[in-house]
């Protein structure tokens, strides 16, 4: 959710805090290494479902079987579940709450779009 709402909120044009459209990349960067500093010990910092499912699957398609998808382990909720519900609960935060008003007529900020 947070990784969401940093990706919008550095995006969004009509953002006048964001920063520049060349440092974007930047402040996205510094905001997925803190998330990994921090969740990292607790979920192996996985933010990618298709990162974490596609070697599982390879891995159970190379003769590990059960071992590498354990039933009743909570993968998929943690794993896939969890990091698509928080990329929607993210937008709709950033949506609802922290985006900046849409005034009519207003222009795009010279270097944003």
């Amino acid at each position: 959710m947070v990784l969401a709402v940093v990706v919008l909120a550095v995006t969004d044009p009509r953002n006048q805090g964001a920063p520049p459209a060349g440092l974007a990349p930047a402040f996205i960067g510094l905001a997925v290494a803190a998330l990994v500093s921090i969740f990292g010990p607790l979920t192996q910092a996985c933010f990618n479902p298709a990162r974490d499912v596609g070697p599982r699957l390879f891995t159970m398609l190379a003769g590990w079987g059960t071992a590498a998808l354990p039933r009743g382990s909570g993968v998929v909720t943690v794993y896939v579940l969890a990091p698509i519900l928080g990329a929607v609960l993210g937008a709709g935060l950033y949506d609802r709450v922290l985006k900046p008003g849409e005034h009519a007529g207003e222009a795009i900020p010279e270097g944003r779009a």
